[in-house]
């Protein structure tokens, strides 16, 4: 299973808040140089993972929304595709298990200028600029850790 789903599937059982999270071990390598010590990436998911994983969607939020796309019975509040993603509408949650990822940079949980870089104990601020997202969004298009979803969608 890959990276991604291994890793949701497995905190997705143990986390009962309404956003969750994953914290990536080590270096989050970035597509144009540089990386992110052990970056926090904030997530919400709808539907059931199949056993080979073969039904995940994965979606990726522009930079300012949160990964809270469609509402939920951890978080009953409407979210921003909330058309989109339930039962009988697109993105089938009787049929697919939807992942939205919450981008890097984003002040939703994920890791960002407000967040303290392990490193240097000091938060990012202007070192964290806006070529981290775009860096990690080429980054995870063509990592592995998508290698099995279904479809990869951004609005």
């Amino acid at each position: 299973m890959s990276f991604w789903l291994a890793r949701l599937s497995c905190y997705n059982k143990r986390m009962d808040t309404q956003s969750k999270s994953m914290q990536v071990s080590g270096r989050f390598q970035m597509h144009r140089g540089g990386f992110l010590e052990s970056p926090t990436i904030a997530y919400e998911t709808w539907g059931e993972l199949e056993g080979n994983g073969d039904n995940a969607i994965l979606l990726f939020g522009g930079l300012s929304p949160s990964a809270h796309a469609a509402s939920s019975p951890e978080n009953p509040a409407a979210g921003w595709w909330e058309d989109m993603i339930g039962s009988g509408l697109p993105l089938d949650t009787d049929r697919y298990f939807v992942i939205c990822i919450n981008s890097l940079g984003s002040c939703f949980g994920t890791t960002g200028p407000a967040s303290i870089d392990p490193l240097t104990g000091e938060r990012y601020r202007a070192a964290f600029s806006g070529a981290h997202a775009r860096r990690c969004c080429r980054c995870r298009l063509r990592s592995s850790a998508t290698s099995r979803c279904r479809k990869i969608m951004q609005p």
